[in-house]
């Protein structure tokens, strides 16, 4: 009779534990400001509204990415900072990202007049680190998205 309880008391907490990653809905983003912190490195601001109807806290702790042109390496991208989702609500708020020039001479090469660069030669590889207030964590990776897909949908 123990090892029932045991196993019935393990399988719900196993099923506690299992958040639905896929009901969080991404309700819109936006790019609120792009700032030149120096000739290598900028900050990027990007608002956004998120639903949580999951029954636990979602904690974006980390997220990291870089973006090739052509296949070599452009800039690495950085979240400054972890946010929160409180579970059964919906959530406006701002995620700050650093991006940094990995070499300035692709940049010199491709010319400094920015409007001529084409944005089709450009992918990102990201890896974001998502993690619930029970301790379970989810780890998306994507790797090789066209840079004009994400523009244009931003």
């Amino acid at each position: 009779m123990k090892k029932f309880l045991t196993v019935v008391l393990i399988v719900i907490l196993a099923a506690n534990g299992c958040t639905n990653y896929r009901n969080v809905d991404i309700k819109s983003v936006q790019l609120s400001s792009f700032k030149f912190v120096s000739t290598s490195k900028a900050n990027i601001e990007l608002s956004y509204i998120i639903s949580n109807p999951t029954s636990s806290t979602i904690i974006f702790s980390s997220g990291n990415g870089i973006i090739t042109r052509k296949g070599v390496d452009f800039a690495q991208l950085e979240v400054v900072r972890p946010d929160t989702l409180l579970p059964r609500s919906v959530k406006s708020g701002k995620i700050e990202i650093n991006a940094l020039l990995v070499d300035p001479l692709p940049l010199l090469s491709m010319g400094l007049n920015i409007e001529k660069w084409r944005v089709e030669d450009f992918k990102l590889s990201t890896k974001l680190v998502f993690k619930n207030a029970r301790g379970g964590k989810k780890i998306l990776r994507y790797k090789d998205i066209p840079l004009k897909n994400l523009i244009n949908r931003l």
